[in-house]
């Protein structure tokens, strides 16, 4: 499901416009983004839990050259799924 199929989505369920459904999606994960950059969790509560995880540097192998490479340090963005939202989903 693209953003516009989401936000055409939410806006059939709820009947507020899709300008303002667009707004509040884009402040919802810009809060998201926000929190994860200060180094917070962000629980949503029946959903799951956001947070950073930080992956070292290793040693990697370019794939056409053969030749060994570093992969550099980075962080992710990891989501663990709260165990009600698992088990709605397998329902």
């Amino acid at each position: 499901m693209k953003k516009s199929e989401f936000i055409d989505y939410v806006t059939d369920k709820t009947g507020e416009s899709a300008k303002q459904t667009g707004k509040f999606y884009d402040a919802f994960w810009k809060g998201i983004e926000e929190q994860l950059k200060k180094g917070d969790e962000v629980c949503l509560t029946g959903v799951g839990t956001f947070r950073i995880k930080k992956r070292p540097a290793r040693k990697g192998i370019n794939p056409r050259s053969k030749a060994q490479i570093t992969i550099p340090a980075k962080k992710v963005v990891v989501f663990k799924p709260s165990q009600s939202f698992a088990d709605r989903i397998n329902d």
